[in-house]
C-alpha cells in the first residue's frame, strides 16, 4: 500500500497498540497532522468499532499485516 503510515515508523505500537502491525486497519488522515484507525472489520462485524480506543492491548480479529492467513 502506498503512503502506508507503518512503514515509514508514524504508527507505532505505543501510540496504537495492535492497530499499528494489523492488516485490517486503514490509516485516515484528519486535520494536523492526527491519524485516525479505522477497523476495516466492523463493515462486516458489529463486535469491532469503527475507530477503536487506542492503544488495543487485545483484539480477536488481529491479523499481522502481510499476513496471508485467513
Amino acid at each position: 500500500m502506498m503512503n502506508d503510515p507503518r512503514a515509514s515508523g508514524q504508527a507505532t505500537a505505543e501510540r496504537a497498540g495492535l492497530c499499528a502491525t494489523c492488516a485490517h486497519v486503514r490509516i485516515v488522515a484528519g486535520a494536523r497532522d492526527a491519524r485516525f484507525y479505522l477497523c476495516q472489520l466492523s463493515f462486516t462485524d458489529a463486535r469491532f468499532p469503527r475507530y477503536p480506543v487506542l492503544p488495543v492491548t487485545a483484539c480477536a480479529g488481529y491479523r499481522q499485516a502481510g499476513d496471508p492467513g485467513r
